[in-house]
Parts: structure tokens; C-alpha cells; sequence
């Protein structure tokens, strides 16, 4: 006869169930923050860090909260500290956050930028060979 395995709090099946949860959403967040923001990192508390100001100031303390419940490491009495719920909500904003952004957009408007940039040093070297020109009493 097979014992019955009663699934409490405590248990470490429970535990372990837990622990690969978290493991799956650390690592989603991981690739959508590569996908859409090209932040590379060898795990999801890297990848965070690497995002820095990318992302807003209340992601990254959600972030937080996965990185810290992931580096419980599935230890059973540790794992009693995780509020999973709190787990679900970060993960559910931050894949809502990044799921807004468009890398399309980002590349073209960064190109936009760079390239409004130096049409604009380009004006300002103009005008002030002008200014130097009609200063020395050639123009």
C-alpha cells in the first residue's frame, strides 16, 4: 500500500513546485527583457540590473522582489518567506510593461536622435564658421 502524500505548507514537493515556479517566470522576464529592451544577462538578476533606468522605478523594486525570492534557492524553510502573490503581481507588471514596448520603435527612434544630433552640431559648426568668416572681414 502506497502512503498518502498530503501536500501542506510545509512540504517540500510544495516547495520545490514553488521554487520551479519562480525559476519559470525569472526566466520569461529574462527573455522579454532581451527581446524588447536588448538587455543581455546570464540570469534574470542580472538581465535587472543591466536594465537600470529602463525600466521605471516601481518595476525595478518588483524585480526585486523576484530576485530575492529566486535567491532563496528552494531552501523549505526559506521558502515559507515568499508571498507568491506578491510573486505573480511583479511578474504579471512587468510582462505587462514590457509587452507595451515596441524594439521597432526604440531602434528607429534612437536612430532619430543620434542622427538629429549631429545635423544639429553639423548647423552649429556652420554657423559659426559664418560668424568666424564675417568676424575676420572676409564674408
Amino acid at each position: 500500500m502506497r502512503p498518502l502524500l498530503l501536500l501542506c505548507p510545509r512540504s517540500s514537493v510544495v516547495v520545490m513546485d514553488i521554487h520551479a515556479d519562480i525559476t519559470a517566470k525569472a526566466e520569461q522576464l529574462r527573455l522579454a527583457l532581451r527581446a524588447k529592451l536588448g538587455v543581455h544577462g546570464r540570469d534574470f538578476e542580472m538581465a535587472a540590473k543591466r536594465a537600470g533606468r529602463l525600466l521605471p522605478a516601481r518595476l525595478r523594486k518588483q524585480a526585486a522582489i523576484i530576485v530575492k525570492a529566486q535567491g532563496l534557492g528552494g531552501h523549505p524553510k526559506l521558502m515559507r518567506q515568499i508571498d507568491m502573490a506578491a510573486i505573480n503581481k511583479a511578474h504579471f507588471e512587468i510582462s505587462a510593461f514590457l509587452d507595451t514596448i515596441d524594439p521597432n520603435d526604440r531602434r528607429r527612434t534612437r536612430i532619430l536622435r543620434m542622427v538629429g544630433g549631429i545635423v544639429f552640431n553639423m548647423i552649429l559648426v556652420v554657423v559659426f564658421f559664418v560668424i568666424w568668416l564675417a568676424w575676420s572681414g572676409t564674408l
